[in-house]
């Protein structure tokens, strides 16, 4: 029989682990538009029966930044499949990483 697992109480404390108000507001404006690019080959996919490589280029399809052209999320790993099935808080999430990682004076500091 396992053993139980201990409970933990939480204590809620003066600080959070989410970005500020002016960082959402940031994500929630930023321009972006949906774009179909074509990866070169040899490409590393994955399956149900393994991992395989094709020289067979693909089709993708991104959330790019207006600013950049830079890839904020992958929407579809190949168009010949099922795109990913994304929320809108993990669309907020990739605009919001991009943003601190590559745009950091849209916000005041």
């Amino acid at each position: 029989m396992a053993e139980p697992v201990p409970r933990v109480t939480l204590i809620r404390g003066d600080y959070t682990v989410y970005p500020g108000p002016q960082w959402t507001s940031a994500a929630m404006d930023a321009a972006l538009f949906v774009v179909s690019r074509e990866t070169e080959g040899p490409v590393h996919r994955a399956s149900d029966f393994g991992a395989y490589e094709t020289d067979v280029p693909l089709g993708t399809v991104h959330l790019a930044c207006d600013r950049c052209g830079q890839s904020v999320l992958c929407l579809s790993p190949d168009v010949r499949g099922a795109p990913y099935r994304v929320s809108a808080a993990e669309i907020l999430a990739g605009i919001l990483a991009h943003l601190r990682q590559c745009h950091a004076d849209v916000v005041a500091s």
